[in-house]
């Protein structure tokens, strides 16, 4: 089967022997790199709604653009991509129809829920939807998608290199103390999930790739990118996601019976290298959390770390939850005191030894900080359900087109891979409208979507 297997891949895959570029698709990779840069360095103008505050960002601009071009895309050579996809999309739109839903049925039951500020985060996430529609209709030979692919790559390796510069000392771009981890342009959990997924084209390269120049070129800056930033962010979430996303190109390598030796070595060195450097990264933060709980020493609670800081939140999280189990306590609720305080003095007495500064406060509300938590919190067993369907479909999707022989295989597996990505990722980062990691979970969900058996067309 792997030399048949290999052999239908290679025949499918072109060689980039010309730069030929559609407008589309020119529009889409112009607009991405804008996507992957921090709010703090994005040209901005502000309105006032009311009460409540819209700010436009450079970011915003780069999405429209991107729906420019699933237009253009759409009235050239039509919309049939989309239907490949339809359970990604009525799923996704279900999710978001109660993320918008969830900023008014709080209303309820507490008037003081400040729906119009909730309301603009819930458009500001649902808005980069966008880039998910687009990918299918823009997208639509191997050609395009490898495009996009040097285009996220190579901001990969700029932030990469921009966080190294960083990590020796040179204060640019609001770097942390030298010799620690980095944000990049793009901010440290941020630069954990754009460097997985450089790491995630890397692997997919290796696991199945035919091994074209240009292919093999993009696997090597895709992984040396990946590898080193997922080490300098040291965002172990996004590494989580990075070795589900290194275990699933193991097992679909060797399913379709690909994994030599070379192939089984690299995926292997690849792991152990991020694992390895990012544990050393954040040994600091993990001896912290060990002590926090109940493994050698207890810290005098002076400072908030990391992981213990980050379970307390997930604690006042989940009581939440227990407080509004049906429908959740509304999309970003967790910010609001009327939700988490009633649920303070359970905290406070789960965790003593904690300083104030853990707690959420009025002065520093701090939020739910991990994505499932927060779905069953602010949204209730009702939209963690949904959200659960959607990530579902993705995974069902891409797999459905991996199982395919006579399909490409690429753009399957990078999805599977970047939406293991995120099932990692989001267990440090949660809902939030406009943030670089927003981009690519639309993009994983994009690509998904997107028929494998078109790709034989050009």
């Amino acid at each position: 089967m792997g030399a048949e297997f290999e052999a239908a891949t290679a025949a499918r895959v072109p060689a980039l022997r010309r730069l030929e570029v559609t407008a589309p698709v020119a529009l889409f990779a112009a607009a991405l790199p804008v996507l992957f840069l921090h709010a703090r360095f994005q040209p901005s103008f502000g309105s006032s709604l009311s009460s409540t505050q819209v700010e436009i960002r450079l970011s915003d601009l780069a999405v429209a653009l991107i729906g420019v071009a699933a237009l253009v895309a759409a009235i050239r050579e039509g919309v049939e991509p989309l239907r490949h996809g339809r359970i990604v999309w009525l799923t996704g739109a279900l999710f978001l129809g109660w993320v918008l839903a969830a900023t008014f049925y709080p209303l309820v039951g507490s008037a003081s829920y400040p729906w119009q500020t909730h309301l603009v985060t819930a458009v500001k996430y649902a808005e980069y939807a966008v880039i998910a529609l687009a990918v299918p209709l823009v997208v639509r030979s191997l050609r395009d998608l490898l495009v996009v692919l040097w285009t996220l790559v190579a901001v990969s390796a700029a932030a990469t290199a921009v966080a190294l510069v960083q990590f020796f000392g040179v204060d640019i771009l609001l770097a942390w103390p030298s010799g620690g981890r980095q944000p990049g342009f793009v901010g440290v959990d941020d630069l954990g999930a754009l460097s997985a997924a450089a790491f995630a084209v890397a692997l997919t390269v290796v696991a199945i790739a035919p091994g074209n120049r240009s292919q093999r070129a993009l696997g090597w800056l895709a992984g040396v990118a990946g590898c080193l930033g997922l080490v300098l962010a040291g965002a172990l979430a996004s590494v989580l996601g990075a070795l589900l996303a290194a275990g699933a190109a193991f097992l679909v390598a060797k399913r379709a019976s690909l994994l030599d030796s070379r192939r089984a070595l690299a995926i292997g060195f690849m792991a152990l290298a991020v694992l390895a450097g990012s544990v050393f990264m954040r040994s600091s933060a993990l001896g912290s959390f060990a002590r926090f709980a109940g493994l050698g020493h207890e810290d005098n609670g002076r400072g908030v770390q990391s992981y213990s800081h980050r379970w307390v939140l997930d604690y006042v999280g989940l009581k939440i939850f227990l407080d509004h189990p049906v429908v959740g306590a509304g999309w970003q609720a967790g910010f609001d005191e009327a939700a988490y305080g009633p649920v303070l003095p359970a905290a406070h007495r789960r965790f003593p030894s904690q300083p104030a500064q853990a707690f959420p406060a009025p002065s520093h509300p701090w939020g739910i900080q991990s994505a499932y938590v927060e779905a069953l919190a602010e949204l209730g067993i009702v939209g963690a359900a949904l959200f659960a369907a959607w990530v579902a479909a993705g995974f069902w999707v891409a797999l459905r087109a991996l199982r395919r022989p006579q399909a490409t295989v690429l753009a399957p597996l990078l999805a599977l891979l970047w939406l293991c990505v995120l099932v990692g990722a989001w267990n440090g980062i949660w809902f939030i409208g406009g943030i670089p990691f927003d981009a690519l979970v639309w993009l994983a969900f994009g690509l998904a979507a997107t028929p494998a058996l078109l790709w034989s067309r050009r």
